[in-house]
């Protein structure tokens, strides 16, 4: 039962006990008046038995007034007692409001619609460096000069949405400014509009922030510089394989020996395809894979130059979009070297025409498919060792031990070589 509750039901109690006692003594007076003249007419000479009568009537009257007045101070010492109660309880109430609005770590502060404040807790006042009774004189624009927050526009757009948060730029006793993080909610008592706001000083936040984008922008130079260095490693490394390959071509030249002479080449050919992922490397815009199509179509136009200038051989490049580690490109570069020169000087007979396919794909699997087809006589096992050149060898020994993959030859119409692998490295793809 709350407190207006009870006064009116002792305002009732009060009436009603007003209005019995009136009507009582009304009709005490009238049924007097009644009985005295009805006795002074039977009997005139009965002069004592009105005042008699009388003076029994306001005896009964007193009694009766007595008994009532004090029921009804009863009544309302009671009604006293629950109203201080019910304020005791409101008290208490407010108080503990009081404390959670006033030890809130945000700053609350509501203000009418125009923008004069209405009520501040002292986080407002701490935060903004006045009393309570100075910034209850003010308005928002001279602690919040941001002339959007301080017009009608935005109060509108706070009623309406009933919630709007932004951040703003406040100012303190001092003068001294500071960001502030600040949430509005709309609030209305019957016909009184008032702006609900929760403020929050964000200079430490911020702070961080800068430190953090400055260090963001600190790593961001080094990365870079790192990278630029990494690329200018994998320039000179280049540099120097082809320095490597120059003298191994003077070297070709001086030889007479056609086994030697062959040898020198293949070595050449060997260390260009490894070159070669080194320039991609310093010319790519990502240090961490190479396209392994546009690879393979660099390596197999240089070996073509190198070896079939003529353009006898028609070479065609299929691959999927994949991307290999430095490692494992250089590795697979290697293999697709030796079954390129192994097709080019021994697949075709006669005019030497015809036709060879470099591949690379992505098996449902994962693992990664990759070789060489051509279209020539093939070869014959009981006549051709495998095993025995040292292209055979290197194709073996990376595809078992490096790559931990597989080799599977198919000898119809013409020759193909796939070899399948896992790639392990978290830069391949």
């Amino acid at each position: 039962m709350n407190r207006t509750h009870l006064e009116f039901s002792d305002r009732n109690k009060a009436k009603i006990q007003a209005a019995g006692f009136a009507f009582a003594g009304v009709i005490g007076v009238a049924i007097v008046d009644r009985i005295s003249i009805g006795l002074i007419q039977i009997k005139e000479d009965t002069y004592g038995l009105p005042f008699l009568i009388g003076v029994l009537f306001f005896l009964l009257s007193a009694i009766f007034l007595y008994s009532l007045l004090r029921k009804t101070a009863m009544v309302a010492e009671k009604a006293q007692a629950t109203l201080a109660a019910c304020q005791r309880e409101e008290k208490e109430e407010l108080q503990l409001f009081n404390f959670a609005l006033d030890n809130s770590a945000d700053a609350i502060y509501w203000f009418t619609f125009d923008t004069r404040f209405f009520y501040v807790n002292d986080a407002a006042c701490k935060m903004l460096g006045y009393s309570k009774e100075e910034l209850l004189q003010m308005k928002l624009c001279e602690i919040d000069p941001n002339s959007d927050l301080n017009g009608r526009a935005f109060l509108e757009e706070v009623k309406e949405r009933g919630f709007v948060c932004f951040e703003s730029i406040q100012i303190r006793k001092d003068g001294s400014r500071f960001p502030a993080s600040v949430s509005t909610n709309y609030f209305c008592n019957g016909t009184h509009e008032f702006i609900c706001a929760f403020g929050r000083d964000i200079t430490e936040q911020k702070e961080k922030e800068k430190i953090i984008i400055e260090q963001n922008r600190a790593l961001k130079h080094s990365l870079e510089d790192k990278e630029a260095l990494i690329k200018e490693i994998h320039h000179r490394v280049k540099n120097n394989l082809e320095v490597i390959s120059s003298l191994l071509q003077m070297q070709n030249r001086r030889e007479t020996d056609r086994h030697v002479k062959d040898a020198l080449s293949k070595s050449q050919s060997r260390i260009f395809a490894i070159a070669l992922v080194h320039e991609m490397l310093y010319k790519n815009s990502g240090l961490a894979t190479i396209d392994m199509k546009q690879h393979l179509e660099r390596l197999s136009e240089a070996m073509m130059e190198l070896y079939d200038p003529n353009e006898r051989i028609a070479v065609h490049v299929e691959a999927d979009n994949v991307s290999l580690s430095m490692d494992n490109a250089v590795l697979v570069a290697l293999i697709v070297h030796e079954l390129f020169l192994n097709a080019i000087k021994h697949a075709f007979k006669g005019d030497g025409r015809g036709e060879i396919r470099i591949f690379i794909h992505h098996a449902e699997d994962g693992s990664i498919l990759f070789g060489v087809r051509d279209n020539g006589v093939g070869f014959d096992p009981k006549t051709t060792d495998m095993t025995n050149t040292l292209g055979c060898q290197l194709i073996n020994s990376i595809t078992e031990f490096q790559l931990n993959g597989t080799i599977e030859v198919v000898n119809d119409n013409g020759f193909c070589c796939t070899i399948r692998f896992r790639p392990n490295e978290q830069g391949s793809k």
